[in-house]
């Protein structure tokens, strides 16, 4: 009797609030429209179509479906009165609604924004409910900000509730994939990156993933949690990245990404957001339907997200030998390196700056005092080498803490023209802290006109950016990899390098992220690793999917070393634009130095791509059949970039051969399909 009731209750309420008309509302971007009909929100990217009902608490989405297909996800329950709820379910009242075509000062691609605004007096909150349609995808990015109102209490230590997305599906479904990254791999390579775990029936809650995938037949649908949530994270310096319940058909998301101490009645304060997405096909097409929308709300910019770097620190193991690497004399000497070697990007690491981040004149301005004796460092400040890389066409980019001053990174920006900073040591347990260092990139960026990039590190195990939080502003440094160290976790060696890569690459785009190459002529003890067994072109490739970084001073290569490098760089310098539009998966076996393994470059758009293989060092077989994706019983001619040799195959079933006659041996091909 209870249960009718409420159910009763609820649907007076629907009925009531039903009469309530939205705010007229009609924009088209492309293929995306958002328009209002009584009482209903439609919110279409031109794939796949969103209609939400207002309610007296806020939206409840009514349907959701997939427009080719014309497949409808969404049940409707009557016991579902809002996709969120921050503090407990309450009455709302609608503030307005608007929408706008944005591309969120040129970070993200142009889509239309919607914007609904909602008071709730009895919580005294105010909630911004935004959704972004970016035209062509084939999902929905959905977030909420919050501001407090008078009488709002913030004294206590979480909300009652932070869900920030609801779907009830028309299905359950049988199968649930979880998945997630760990941050720290400075401090720990022997554990996987990559977490990913198949959820049992009975699974309701899931505290510890970024995402989730769920097919149901030949099509399904992925959540992800646009946050810096990592397998890693210690739960003492999460901030509320929330966690997947899933009770029958239905699946919210939580994580207001702040506490109610933090909310502030003159500004609203953004909770993480979503993504949630639709997919057609298999299990390969729905991890090209996550990298596509990945690349939408994190695009590539060619002019300036394209390029490989080189920095000063990775020779030496530390302090204060890898302080000494960034003195002008060396960077000048290393600017005729990498200039030598085809590389974009010189970084300049720690080591040259006062505490007031200003480049140190001497070694006893430098703001650490265990520097190596007493030497120039810029004793001119940047003035010679910002000539002496004009003069050679390579860029520079600049370390620095992540608590550097704004003013002082667009001092050194003038005075350097530096083209990506690497911003350092972040600890973002506090919204405040994260915010704070989301918004000094943004307008660092911005000053430079848009010329310049941050780059984020992830190898330590507090809060920094995310795998999917933060890449708007530039690309992820992974992980330190020394040639020589006394601490095993940051050794290089080649297969944990590869082994990271291709379990990176399996649900984000690779091209974002930063692998390290070594000179593998530097590693001494041979008890530690095997890099001296393999051959410098091999160690470079591993690298040639991602945004290649040589943590190293490269001019200690040798005459040899350099004219096996070059060729490569050179061939990939010609094909990197093309290979940037591509989507990488891994193939293969997951690297273990014994397996063939590797990484496919798809280009769903001109059904061609690129191929890098590899024979691991242990492994005793010359041949190796692989199965490839998308590619089906096609025809394709398959171009080996290093010999410049082609050969047309005829796969059955996407599965191609390919022959490598040496262990530690590697193959790097363009392929098309031929009609």
């Amino acid at each position: 009797m209870k249960q009718l009731c409420w159910m009763i209750l609820c649907l007076i309420c629907l009925c009531s609030c039903s009469l309530k008309k939205l705010p007229e509302q009609s924009i088209t971007n492309g293929s995306a429209t958002v328009f209002t009909e009584n009482d209903q929100l439609i919110i279409s990217t031109g794939k796949v179509e969103r209609t939400y009902q207002l309610t007296p608490y806020g939206l409840v989405t009514k349907s959701f479906r997939n427009i080719s297909s014309d497949t409808e996800w969404i049940k409707a329950n009557p016991k579902l009165l809002c996709d969120w709820s921050i503090d407990g379910y309450s009455q709302a009242n609608l503030v307005s609604l608007n929408s706008f075509i944005s591309d969120d000062e040129k970070f993200t691609d142009s889509h239309i924004c919607v914007e609904a605004e909602f008071e709730y007096p009895k919580n005294h909150l105010m909630l911004k409910y935004i959704v972004w349609a970016y035209p062509g995808a084939e999902g929905l990015r959905t977030q909420i900000q919050l501001k407090a109102l008078s009488g709002f209490d913030p004294k206590r230590e979480h909300f009652i509730e932070d869900i920030t997305e609801t779907l009830n599906f028309k299905i359950g479904f049988p199968e649930k994939t979880a998945f997630g990254y760990m941050q720290g791999i400075k401090t720990n390579m022997d554990k996987d990156i990559l977490t990913e775990e198949k959820l049992s029936p009975g699974t309701k809650v899931v505290d510890w993933a970024s995402g989730l995938v769920m097919p149901s037949g030949n099509q399904g649908l992925i959540l992800v949690k646009e946050s810096n949530k990592s397998t890693s994270l210690p739960e003492k310096w999460d901030v509320a990245t929330g966690s997947f319940l899933l009770n029958g058909q239905t699946v919210q998301v939580t994580g207001a990404g702040m506490y109610p101490e933090n909310l502030k009645e003159d500004e609203y304060l953004s909770c993480w957001a979503n993504w949630v997405i639709l997919y057609e096909g298999d299990a390969d097409d729905a991890l090209l339907s996550l990298k596509k929308f990945d690349r939408r709300r994190y695009p590539v910019h060619p002019d300036r997200d394209i390029f490989m770097m080189a920095n000063t620190w990775g020779t030496e193991d530390m302090r204060p030998g890898c302080l000494y690497a960034a003195r002008e004399e060396n960077v000048l000497k290393e600017l005729e390196s990498v200039a030598d070697l085809g590389i974009d990007i010189l970084q300049i690491d720690d080591g040259w700056q006062t505490a007031e981040w200003l480049p140190a004149k001497h070694s006893r301005d430098h703001e650490h005092k265990d520097v190596i004796g007493d030497y120039d460092v810029y004793p001119d400040g940047w003035g010679k080498v910002k000539a002496k890389a004009k003069e050679l066409n390579v860029k520079l980019g600049l370390w620095a803490a992540w608590t550097a001053p704004l003013d002082k990174l667009k001092w050194n920006y003038d005075k350097g023209g530096f083209s990506a900073f690497k911003l350092d040591f972040a600890n973002l347990n506090t919204i405040e802290r994260r915010d704070g260092l989301m918004s000094k990139a943004r307008e660092l960026i911005k000053y430079s006109g848009y010329n310049t990039c941050v780059n984020w590190d992830v190898t330590e195990i507090p809060p920094r950016a995310g795998y999917f939080y933060g890449r708007e502003y530039g690309n992820i440094y992974l992980e330190n990899r020394k040639v020589t160290t006394a601490r095993p976790p940051v050794q290089y060696v080649p297969y944990k390098v590869l082994r990271d890569a291709w379990l990176l690459s399996k649900y984000v785009n690779l091209n974002k992220f930063q692998l390290t190459v070594q000179n593998i002529d530097m590693t001494k003890d041979p008890t530690k690793t095997d890099a001296q067994l393999h051959n410098h072109p091999y160690v470079v490739a591993i690298a040639l999917m991602s945004s290649p970084i040589f943590f190293q001073e490269t001019h200690y290569y040798s005459d040899k070393a350099r004219k096996q490098i070059k060729p490569l760089l050179s061939v990939y310098k010609k094909h990197r634009e093309e290979m940037y539009a591509g989507y990488v998966f891994p193939i293969g076996n997951v690297p273990d130095n014994k397996s063939w393994t590797g990484f496919q470059n798809h280009n769903p758009e001109t059904d061609s791509g690129y191929l890098t293989i590899f024979r691991e060092l242990n492994n005793g077989e010359p041949t190796k059949e692989f199965s490839l994706k998308f590619l089906g019983n096609k025809m394709i001619r398959l171009t080996d970039l290093t010999t410049n040799l082609d050969e047309v195959l005829i796969l059955k079933n996407g599965v191609a051969g390919f022959t490598i006659t040496s262990p530690a041996g590697f193959k790097y091909y363009k392929y098309e399909v031929l009609d």
